[in-house]
């Protein structure tokens, strides 16, 4: 999807909920070092960095990548309704987890396609 947005066009909007991977791995190595639970609820954890939008994600590659080329704002449909919050409060306090910003992670994804790229011709 990343590289759809690269290319210009509008991709499919799943609910907003992002994480890095990055910081999945960094959630289930750090859960190796959690005492075993009992209750269900201490079992799990909400791994969610922030809520984000592809309309988002191209507003800030806009910003701090202007070379590339987006689709234009206008074009990226709005949620159908308020998007939903993950409280992810557990994996900051039990995990330790500082989360990847949601612009970093874009940041980062865009970098490691157009590297990729390179080698594709």
């Amino acid at each position: 999807m990343i590289y759809g947005l690269l290319a210009g066009g509008v991709p499919p909007q799943p609910p907003p909920m992002v994480v890095d991977v990055r910081d999945v791995a960094k959630a289930h190595v750090a859960a190796l070092d959690v005492p075993r639970a009992t209750a269900l609820q201490d079992k799990r954890f909400v791994v969610n960095a922030a809520n984000y939008t592809w309309k988002e994600a191209a507003a800030h590659l806009n910003a701090v990548r202007p070379s590339l080329k987006t689709a234009a704002l206008g074009d990226f449909p709005a949620l159908p309704g308020p998007a939903s919050t993950l409280d992810n409060r557990r994996s900051v306090e039990v995990l330790g987890l500082e989360y990847i910003g949601p612009g970093k992670m874009v940041e980062d994804a865009v970098d490691s396609l157009l590297e990729a790229q390179k080698s594709w011709v």
